[in-house]
């Protein structure tokens, strides 16, 4: 049984252990380093949906 690991930053699944001594972790998508991941699929797409509303509602602004 793999464990899936997410960003709490972007919610992205490109995760690697950047020091396992400490764990730390890295994305590569938006390069957040720290010892908190997301283990809970729900709560993965909660955030990826949340980022998606803040980036259109940001571009709905944008052009008023």
């Amino acid at each position: 049984m793999t464990k899936n690991v997410s960003c709490p930053n972007c919610g992205s699944n490109r995760m690697k252990m950047h020091n396992p001594q400490l764990s730390i972790w890295e994305c590569s998508k938006c390069g957040y380093q720290g010892p908190v991941t997301i283990e809970d699929g729900n709560l993965n797409k909660q955030i990826k949906e949340n980022k998606k509303m803040e980036k259109l509602r940001r571009k709905l602004l944008w052009k008023r």
